[in-house]
């Protein structure tokens, strides 16, 4: 395992905007997300903040069905490589969608050159566990009929879509199916006990995500306790594709991270970890305004490449 800790708010002005965009985080998404916010009214709220996460330009967006599951995919038109990366929007099991994570994939799309498939699996509580596990698998196997050979298939996703492409590639290496190349987890969640990070001190300066939420999202999304898919701090995770994992030092989930880390060390897989120091769950959701977030990317998109050994665009 390889951890590092990155310092990326070197600039006065970086540091001013990661400021400001703390307080707003604070002050219109933390206290919105969680009870007594019904499921609805949290995903027309992150509908509606996601206008300030826009997707970068030079790149183009189309739309395919894997099975049932709606898909959006993001490349670069006049410059795209062989591989792919399957990315799993995060919002707790029970928000979000392709459109709200258009700032994070149209920049992996761009920095990597390789298509990014966006599966618009379906949200608790009206689809508990195990339905957006099995959508995210139909998006993955209709990847393999398009073409793309599982090695040249990179798994990403963040937070609870961090546990999505973490628990595919249980399923995945438990079905003895072919081995995706590797894995990107941004801030994933690893331990789904509702009460195992409302402790942390964490809890306290994590401006994006609160521990009433993770309480009320556990309780949605209904994954029994022993379900091995989704226990990768408890089972053995020999046999996963390499994996990067970043997370910022001033979350909820910071945690979660560490504790994957040391447990894949402990597997022997090969494991890289980042910490970015003054950073919040999720923080590459603000590219459009953070250098450090589009460097974090970047970091993301040359990680894809190596794994499935798609070369440097």
């Amino acid at each position: 395992m390889t951890t590092v800790e990155i310092n990326p708010l070197g600039g006065v002005f970086e540091r001013f905007k990661a400021a400001i965009i703390c307080g707003f985080l604070r002050c219109a998404f933390r206290p919105v997300l969680g009870p007594p916010s019904t499921p609805g009214f949290q995903r027309r709220w992150i509908r509606l903040l996601s206008r300030f996460t826009p997707a970068r330009g030079g790149v183009v967006r189309d739309h395919a069905l894997a099975a049932s599951v709606p898909v959006e995919i993001t490349s670069v038109p006049t410059d795209k490589g062989p591989g792919a990366i399957l990315y799993i929007h995060g919002g707790g099991f029970c928000v979000g969608s392709p459109a709200t994570h258009r700032s994070v994939t149209s920049h992996l799309a761009f920095e990597s050159r390789m298509s990014v498939w966006t599966p618009d699996y379906r949200l608790a509580p009206e689809n508990p566990y195990p339905a957006a596990l099995d959508d995210v698998l139909c998006t993955y196997h209709e990847m393999l009929r398009a073409g793309y050979p599982a090695e040249q298939i990179v798994l990403a996703g963040d937070s609870a879509g961090g546990a999505l492409a973490l628990a595919l590639a249980i399923r995945l290496r438990n079905r003895n199916e072919a081995r995706p190349g590797g894995l990107m987890l941004l801030s994933p969640v690893t331990d789904l006990d509702r009460n195992s990070t409302s402790t942390t001190p964490a809890a306290v300066s994590d401006p994006m995500i609160r521990s009433g939420w993770v309480g009320q999202i556990m309780d949605w999304y209904r994954c029994p306790a022993d379900t091995p898919e989704h226990s990768p701090l408890k089972i053995d995770l020999t046999g996963l594709p390499p994996m990067l994992i970043q997370v910022g030092e001033c979350e909820l989930l910071l945690s979660d991270s560490k504790q994957l880390a040391e447990h894949a060390a402990r597997c022997q897989l090969d494991c890289r970890l980042e910490i970015y120091r003054g950073h919040w769950h999720v923080f590459q959701l603000q590219s459009r305004f953070l250098r450090s977030a589009r460097a974090a990317l970047q970091t993301l998109a040359g990680f894809a490449r190596s794994v499935t050994q798609v070369p440097n665009a």
